[in-house]
Order: structure tokens, then C-alpha cells, then sequence
């Protein structure tokens, strides 16, 4: 590292090793002596506004800023150095090639949600979903958390599928005894259906007949569920009549046919007659066994209230079409991740070197903080002590020489008061007075 040298160099100086080698107790004893003399003219030790006397100040720190001040001067044009290096790499063009990319990355991201959105209507669908939850959600509360009755689609169809058959077996063959083949099969069919949806909306009536009839449901609504279930009633009963009557008929142009009497009267006159209707009940009964085949059937597959299928049915495909949708926002904004992240690949390898240097600029620093607060910790130490024996001998000096009435200091403390006051100086005046750079 290009620093490295130079940091070497300031960390293996110790320009304070021998700071005090010249400053010995016949030194401090001139500065004392001149001072004294001083005082015997003016009655006054003349000290800065911390009791420090200019002599002892001068000679204190005389020695610390120039073995010391060139050391200091070294260290702040490395910081410097180093301050500018950190400057030009947090500016530098990777950092704003990142911000460049990372910007029109957001921009096209925000694009392409946009456009995606309106293209698949993205809103109405999360609107409709969240509809649809908060309906199914609601119904699912009222029944205590109990979900509705899972809906067998293909079961059910299969079984109606099997109630055409059955009727076919049943009615086909009367119909294709009196009609034309094409009328036969489509009266069959015909019968079949209205068996068919009859019993489904009378199944639905009578697994949903406390919900649909319940005291909170209005009067309109009743009436409406009473009216469509009369529909497919008459409907029921329009078919049972239509099989019944050409079973009948064909049965009594069957008996004339064989006995050459006439047409069969209403049942229970003639024993001719009792046996047509004992013919024609259990073709009757076999059709109602169908009916009611099928309203178990619709009674099992229906849920107890009514629309609760319904939403749940309802809730489901509108969070699958929502969450499919939903799922291609997602794929393509992944997509422009991966487009990007191969763009900022080369910026991040960059960085990546850039802050290793950072953490070795930050590892140097601290290493050099260390250095200069134990050099700072000497120069205190060395300085203090220099003070402490000159004030000491100071009024040493003013008693021997009968000068106990000399004021000391901008407050003219008494030499008692000086004696007993603290002058020493903190590592923040030798860093002030050697002009340390911040950093």
C-alpha cells in the first residue's frame, strides 16, 4: 500500500526518548533565581491565566514542540493523505456508476409493473380476489370455522350421468312403443332432465331448508325460493305425467290388442282393468325411486347454507387467477434483477477492493492513534513534571528569601494560595499546542 512506508517510519520514531536530558535541577534553579529577582523589584510573579509562570511555559514545552512538532507535522501530512484518499474513493466513478444503474434499475422495474399491470388487469383482479376472501371468510366466521361441504363435481355428474341412464332403461321403451324413434329418444331425454334437475333443486331444499326459510332471509326472498322450487315441482310432476300416461296407454292398446275388449276404465272395476294399474304402479314407483335417488344425491353434495359453496368456489378461483397473475409480476421483476445484478457485478468487485483499502486505512489509523496518545501521554508527563518542580522550588525560593508577601498570578494569589494550586496541563493542551489534524 502506498502508505505504508511512510506510517512504518512515524511508528518506529520516538523523537521524545530523550526530551529531558538537558532540562536538569541547575536549569529549573536559573529560571527560579530570575524570577526571584523579579519579584523583589515588582512584589509580583508575573503567570498566565493558569498560574504557569512565561519561563517554565516556554521551557517546558520548548524541547516537546521541536522533537516532537516535526513528528507531528509528518503524522498530519499522512492523515492528510490518507483523508484525501478516502474522499476520492467515496466519490469515486464505481460509487456513481451504482447509483446510475441501481436508478434506472428502480426505473425500469417501476415501468414494467406498470405496463404489466395494466396489461392484465391487475388491479381488478386483486380487487376481486380480495372481495371474494373476505366474503368466504365472513360465511366461514358464521359457521364457526367449519368449511362447507367439498364440492364432488365429477361424482356428482357422474351420477346424474347414471340417473339418465337408469331413466333411459325405464322410459325408452314405452316411448319408442308409441312414437317415432327420433321423438322417443328426445322424450326420454326430456324426462330424464326434468327428473334430473328436479330432484337437484329439491335435494338443495331440503339440506337448506332452515337457512332459506330462516327468520332473518326477508319475505321477497322467500317467496322467491318458493316459486323456483314450485317451477321445478310442476316440472317433476308435468314429467311423471307424461311417462305415466303413455305407459297407460300403451298398456291398455296392448290389452285390446290381446282380448279385443275395450279401453281399460279407471282401476278397480274390472279385474282387466286392476291389472293394467298393477302393471302401470310399479313403472310409476320406479321413476319416483329415481327422483328421490337423485335428491339424496343433491342433499349430500349440497352444503347446509346457502351460497357457502358458492363463495368458497368462488374464493378459490379468483385467488388462483389472482396469484397466477400476481406470480408473473413477480417473475418479471426477477427477471430484471438478474439483468442488473450481471451490470453491477463488475461495480461491486470494485467497491469490494475499494473498502478492503478503507479497513486497511482504518486498521492503520487506529495503529497511529495509539502511537501518538502514548507520545502525547510522555510529552504530559515530562511537561508536568518540569512544572511541578519549578513551582515547588518557586516558593521554595520566595520563603528563603523572605518574600512571603509576593502575590502570584492575574488574581495576586498569596504564595500559600499558589502552593496549594493545580497547574499542571492535559493531553488535550500538548495536542493543541502541536497543532494535531483531526480525523
Amino acid at each position: 500500500m502506498e502508505f505504508s512506508t511512510e506510517f512504518e517510519k512515524l511508528m518506529n520514531d520516538s523523537p521524545l526518548d530523550e526530551v529531558g536530558r538537558h532540562h536538569n535541577q541547575e536549569h529549573l534553579s536559573r529560571l527560579v533565581d530570575e524570577e526571584l529577582r523579579e519579584a523583589k523589584q515588582t512584589n509580583v510573579i508575573n503567570t498566565d491565566r493558569d498560574y504557569r509562570t512565561i519561563r517554565i511555559s516556554s521551557a517546558a514545552m520548548t524541547s516537546v514542540t521541536e522533537r516532537m512538532g516535526r513528528w507531528v507535522e509528518r503524522r498530519n501530512d499522512l492523515i492528510v493523505k490518507m483523508q484525501a484518499k478516502f474522499g476520492k474513493n467515496t466519490a469515486s466513478s464505481a460509487d456513481a456508476k451504482q447509483q446510475e444503474i441501481l436508478k434506472d434499475k428502480e426505473e425500469k422495474l417501476s415501468q414494467a409493473r406498470e405496463q404489466y399491470m395494466h396489461d392484465t388487469h391487475y388491479a381488478d383482479m386483486e380487487s376481486a380476489y380480495n372481495r371474494s376472501k373476505d366474503r368466504f371468510e365472513t360465511m366461514r366466521d358464521e359457521h364457526g370455522g367449519k368449511p362447507p361441504v367439498k364440492r364432488k363435481t365429477l361424482l356428482y355428474g357422474i351420477s346424474i350421468m347414471a340417473i339418465g341412464f337408469i331413466e333411459w332403461f325405464i322410459n325408452f321403451s314405452t316411448f319408442n312403443a308409441k312414437y317415432p324413434e327420433g321423438i322417443a329418444f328426445g322424450a326420454t331425454i326430456l324426462v330424464a332432465l326434468a327428473i334430473a334437475f328436479a330432484s337437484h333443486f329439491h335435494g338443495a331444499l331440503l339440506k337448506q331448508r332452515v337457512a332459506l326459510f330462516a327468520p332473518s332471509r326477508t319475505k321477497t326472498q322467500k317467496r322467491q325460493e318458493l316459486l323456483y322450487q314450485g317451477f321445478f315441482t310442476l316440472l317433476l310432476i308435468l314429467a311423471l305425467a307424461l311417462v305415466t300416461y303413455s305407459r297407460y296407454d300403451l298398456l291398455s292398446e296392448t290389452m285390446l290388442a290381446t282380448t279385443g275388449g275395450g279401453l281399460p276404465a279407471l282401476p278397480g272395476s274390472e279385474t282387466e282393468e286392476v291389472s293394467i294399474w298393477g302393471e302401470l304402479w310399479p313403472f310409476v314407483f320406479m321413476n319416483l325411486v329415481v327422483w328421490m335417488l337423485g335428491v339424496g344425491i343433491s342433499y349430500m353434495t349440497h352444503d347446509s347454507e346457502p351460497d357457502y359453496q358458492e363463495a368458497d368456489k368462488d374464493y378459490q378461483q379468483s385467488k388462483k387467477r389472482f396469484f397466477k397473475v400476481k406470480d408473473g409480476l413477480i417473475a418479471e421483476e426477477r427477471r430484471i434483477d438478474a439483468e442488473y445484478e450481471k451490470k453491477l457485478g463488475a461495480i461491486k468487485n470494485t467497491q469490494k477492493a475499494t473498502h478492503a483499502e478503507y479497513a486497511t486505512i482504518q486498521t492503520l489509523l487506529e495503529r497511529l492513534t495509539k502511537k501518538e496518545d502514548s507520545m502525547v501521554k510522555q510529552a504530559v508527563s515530562y511537561v508536568n513534571e518540569m512544572i511541578e518542580k519549578h513551582q515547588m522550588m518557586l516558593v521554595a525560593g520566595l520563603r528563603s528569601n523572605q518574600l512571603t508577601e509576593t502575590k502570584v498570578g492575574p488574581d495576586l494569589l498569596s504564595v500559600d494560595a499558589y502552593q496549594q494550586k493545580v497547574i499542571t496541563i492535559n493531553a488535550a493542551f500538548v495536542r493543541t499546542k502541536l497543532n494535531f489534524t483531526e480525523y
